[in-house]
């Protein structure tokens, strides 16, 4: 059954696991067979995060989100960090990239014909909110829009 689902796609082992206590399977069944598809190579979870990073990176995430995905399919935090120092990627360029896709001109020069200090607060405030969701930290956001978060204080 582990290499039928196996067959299909890759899985971590904690995901195989769970797929099989839910069609039944006691555990004491269950780490042996996990353990041969192992051995044989079937089942790989470094290979497996770098997949997912690199599945990721395509769609524009960052480095957070897809920190947070990935513990979410049960691989320990030592194999995610081992895939994304592996993917050397530029997060500043792909933010940015990230930012110029959704709003052609990242930086807010000025909101529906108008230059009010309010709504080009509100627009700023809005892309960063965009940006930190797809998974880029403050740095990478502030890169990526070209503007300093200090110059919203100058009067």
């Amino acid at each position: 059954m582990a290499v039928a689902l196996l067959a299909r796609r890759d899985y971590s082992r904690q995901e195989i696991s769970s797929k099989l206590l839910e069609k039944g399977f006691e555990v004491v069944d269950i780490d042996p067979v996990l353990d041969d598809c192992e051995a044989s190579g079937f089942i790989n979870d470094k290979r497996y995060a770098e997949l997912l990073v690199r599945s990721h990176i395509a769609r524009g995430h960052g480095p957070i989100r897809i920190r947070q995905a990935i513990a979410q399919k049960g691989l320990s935090k030592d194999c995610i960090e081992a895939a994304l120092s592996a993917n050397d990627h530029d997060w500043f360029e792909l933010a940015k990239a990230k930012a110029i896709k959704k709003y052609a001109i990242p930086k807010v020069t000025e909101v529906k014909g108008s230059q009010s200090r309010e709504l080009l607060a509100k627009e700023k405030a809005k892309r960063v909110r965009f940006l930190l969701s797809q998974g880029f930290n403050y740095e990478q956001v502030s890169y990526a829009l070209d503007y300093d978060p200090l110059e919203d204080h100058d009067d």
